[in-house]
């Protein structure tokens, strides 16, 4: 269940944590259409900040856009 959305606020949308081959770390996979409506390109940074209360959620800010290949 997705937590109350604001009014013109846009709809909450899932992503996909995968594992990487030799490490514990986790990637999240953004879909394809998110990454072209917000220019998100591989080897852009985001700052991650994570706030427990009920629930987790995770909420990512670019702090580096890569160049454009």
């Amino acid at each position: 269940m997705y937590p109350s959305v604001s009014e013109g606020m846009p709809e909450p949308f899932t992503v996909k944590a995968r594992g990487r081959q030799g490490t514990a770390s986790l990637d999240l996979t953004i879909p394809a259409e998110y990454s072209r409506e917000h220019g998100i390109n591989e080897g852009d940074v985001f700052l991650v900040e994570v706030n427990e209360e009920d629930e987790l959620v995770i909420s990512y800010e670019r702090i580096h856009e890569a160049e454009s290949r």
